[in-house]
């Protein structure tokens, strides 16, 4: 339906064209009509269609597939579609790259570049600016681009703020309630050996943002990734948005701020702050005291690949985990790897920590991994998973796989109900899993890696019946997926390969 919109719009501007009128004074556009197109018009057997009737809720829906100049074609289509553009959720996310409102410019030096056209910013945010809902900033490297799209957007919301401002920049940026940027701070060559260099943000780009931020006095959520300041920068970052938002603020985004140690006590100064995301190495013991006085419900500490090794990161005191726990016992703490190498999460004593994800493809478990991570949180941990298929191959032999490990972790973890295992196990420690964990809702099983085995030496507490039970149930996938169907209360399957790679551990769908 967007491809049709899109080639809909596009073919009334083919036919539309700029006319002088008999004065010779103003063009507008005109569509001009051959004979073939009015024989069809007066033709009463025509049947014509219902395109124009869409419910506005559908129209949305299409019009957030398109980007800004094919929503443009798409409102040529008919008076209904035209309104469909201004509608909200149309505008509820406004992405800015590189190629966004830009035009094409030669350089001598460079050759052709995009270069942001400012009368076609300054048009569009005329327009559409007292709709935005949501900016999205993503640069590669037009970062000039950037910064003159954020200066053009202040100074415009500056505009409407003035009494005798001009009409159409009248409550620019009002309805704005999200602000995205994610930095590309990795700037190695594609050929270079190393893999990754660093390079953070700052100067006349980041003043340009917190200009544009000390504006923005609605936002509910900000979102800022891999920035990589200067200490003296980080600590200055949120100076504006606590001014501008510190009571509005609820979902908080800040991933490596820093790559060294650096506090960032301004995240504890939001009061109605509902969720924050940070790295590790940007809180403390003094800035888990502030969180404790806050609404804050949910804390992930969130590493990437460009966040230093966890060795290098110290973890908060247990004392003061355990002040946090007594103030805002409902404080919920999620632990999040995302790499491409090889990596630990940064365990932290005594947290509230209610999931442990990964998503890295070379990350195998430990015995000692886990054996701390059972002793830490026992009482509290819901949620554990791999994401990805694994680079590695997983030992073969009972005493070096993780069966014993899993199902340590069922039986000491009384309230986990989802659990991903991506690498070998057999199939009765799938079943001892599913008769272990009494509250466990979902568990996703890679079919290629299940053995097909009764591996487990006799436990003295299991009866004959049991044992009996376990050894007869394991001797096919078929038999397994049926016997923990029955246990869990629904339909339970192996995943395949394929199936495993759209497993996303998502914790919010959790709340």
């Amino acid at each position: 339906m967007a491809t049709l919109a899109l080639r809909t719009g596009k073919e009334i501007m083919h036919n539309a064209g700029w006319v002088l009128d008999e004065n010779e004074e103003a063009c507008y556009i005109d569509i001009v009509n051959d004979d073939d197109n009015k024989s069809d018009v007066d033709d009463e057997n025509r049947v014509y269609s219902q395109w124009n009737n869409l419910p506005d809720l559908v129209l949305e829906q299409v019009f957030t597939y398109l980007k800004p100049r094919e929503r443009y074609y798409a409102s040529l289509v008919c008076k209904q579609w035209h309104r469909a553009f201004y509608l909200p959720t149309v505008w509820n996310n406004f992405l800015v790259d590189d190629c966004t409102l830009t035009r094409q410019k030669y350089n001598y030096y460079s050759g052709w570049q995009y270069c942001l056209d400012h009368m076609r910013t300054q048009n569009c945010l005329a327009r559409i600016g007292r709709h935005l809902r949501g900016l999205e900033f993503r640069p590669e490297i037009s970062f000039n681009n950037i910064y003159q799209f954020m200066t053009l957007l202040t100074w415009s919301i500056s505009r409407g703020l003035e009494p005798d401002g001009p009409k159409d920049m009248k409550g620019m940026g009002a309805r704005i309630r999200s602000l995205v940027y994610i930095f590309p701070c990795n700037m190695a060559q594609a050929n270079d050996p190393e893999g990754i260099k660093l390079f953070g943000t700052g100067g006349q780009l980041l003043k340009g943002l917190k200009d544009l931020l000390s504006k923005l006095t609605n936002l509910r959520t900000l979102k800022l990734v891999d920035f990589v300041l200067e200490r003296y920068e980080a600590k200055h970052l949120l100076d504006e948005v606590l001014d501008a938002c510190c009571t509005k603020m609820r979902v908080l985004n800040l991933v490596n701020v820093t790559s060294l140690h650096c506090p960032i006590m301004h995240v504890g100064l939001f009061l109605n702050l509902q969720e924050l995301t940070i790295s590790p190495q940007n809180i403390d013991d003094d800035v888990l005291m502030l969180l404790a006085d806050t609404k804050l419900k949910h804390l992930h500490l969130l590493q990437n690949c460009y966040t230093i090794s966890y060795l290098a990161i110290s973890h908060c005191s247990v004392k003061a985990w355990r002040m946090v726990k007594r103030d805002n016992p409902g404080l919920k703490v999620h632990l999040r790897l995302e790499s491409l190498v090889d990596g630990e999460v940064v365990f932290q004593p005594e947290a509230p920590v209610y999931s442990i994800t990964y998503r890295t493809p070379k990350t195998m478990i430990h015995p000692d991994t886990v054996i701390k991570m059972v002793d830490h949180y026992k009482n509290t941990l819901t949620i554990y998973g791999f994401e990805m298929l694994p680079k590695f191959s997983s030992p073969k032999s009972f005493h070096n796989r993780i069966d014993s490990l899993m199902l340590l972790m069922c039986r000491q973890c009384y309230n986990l109900h989802t659990l991903v295992i991506r690498e070998k196990v057999s199939t009765s420690t799938v079943l001892l899993i599913a008769r272990t964990a009494k509250n466990l809702r979902r568990l996703h099983v890679r079919r290629f890696a299940t053995i097909i085995r009764c591996d487990w030496p006799r436990h003295p507490e299991w009866s004959d019946e049991f044992h009996i039970w376990l050894r007869r149930s394991c001797r096919t996938y078929e038999t397994v997926e049926r016997e923990v169907s029955q246990i869990l209360g629904y339909k339970w399957h192996f995943l395949s390969d394929q199936e495993f790679k759209s497993v996303t551990l998502d914790v919010k769908n959790e709340w």
